[in-house]
């Protein structure tokens, strides 16, 4: 009985030790398989003042007018519609569906996109959207898309539209004061919209090519120099536009009207 009793330990002990075996081999987790590289641009966009990211809630950018002002900026964002690239023929190659919201201060600025090999020499896109969009129903996109007023918050359910671009801050006239003085610069309605075209590496002298190769993404830059937007602009006698009545709309006018005669889009050459 005894060297029964040994023997059944024996086999018990054999089987526990087979048994932990298979169980570790299965519990072993599969390496998945290695994700497929894709062909095509990584877009980095960055809003900088005088060549300085822009910070919220923390330091200050000058304003240089004739008195200079200091800024403090709150919330930076904006839709974007027909984002494409430009190939060297002239073809225009749509990323996504076209539409993108970016925000700078929740840092929602990079995005992935696949496009064919080749070269491409400028990065196309309207600021803002067509009226037939601007005015349709918000409730058709999903969760997750640019234009769910949800997610952006930047959508005027009482005005009918969206919101282009929000810039919001203070402002103070010294050093030494306090960022009591309110800013607001909100571009909306169908009159505001505009079509740009900006060439790689147009501000840096000649114009230059994104070249995206076949399996790999491409980074791209894509500067916005918001001291442009306010080039001339004293705030201290025009803080506020929401795009609407005749002294606001004209603001907001000039404000978009910087953004070309001052070239406040860049792409860099990569």
């Amino acid at each position: 009985m005894v060297k029964l009793n040994k023997w059944f330990l024996g086999v018990m002990a054999v089987s526990m030790v087979m048994i932990m075996g298979i169980q570790s081999c299965a519990e072993k987790p599969i390496d998945p398989p290695p994700a497929p590289v894709k062909t095509g641009v990584q877009l980095n966009f960055a809003a900088l003042w005088e060549g300085q990211p822009l910070t919220f809630l923390s330091g200050y950018f000058k304003n240089n007018v004739t008195q200079p002002e200091y800024i403090q900026f709150l919330n930076f964002g904006m839709i974007i519609s027909k984002l494409s690239l430009v190939k060297e023929d002239g073809t225009e190659v749509l990323l996504g569906d076209g539409y993108q919201w970016i925000d700078f201060k929740k840092g929602r600025t990079q995005f992935d996109y696949e496009v064919p090999e080749g070269s491409y020499k400028a990065v196309k896109f309207t600021f803002g959207l067509d009226s037939a969009v601007n005015h349709g129903d918000p409730n058709q996109w999903g969760p997750e898309h640019p234009l769910n007023g949800n997610l952006t918050g930047m959508h005027w359910g009482w005005a009918g539209g969206y919101i282009f671009q929000a810039i919001d801050g203070n402002y103070k006239d010294s050093l030494t004061g306090i960022y009591g003085k309110g800013m607001s610069f909100h571009a909306a309605t169908d009159v505001m919209k505009r079509d740009f075209i900006v060439a790689v590496g147009a501000i840096g002298g000649s114009n230059g090519l994104i070249g995206v190769a076949a399996g790999k993404l491409t980074k791209v830059n894509f500067n916005y120099h918001v001291n442009k937007l306010l080039q001339g602009v004293e705030l201290k006698k025009s803080a506020v536009s929401h795009s609407e009545g005749t002294k606001e709309a004209a603001l907001m006018a000039r404000l978009l009207s910087n953004m070309t005669d001052f070239k406040a889009f860049e792409v860099p050459t990569p």
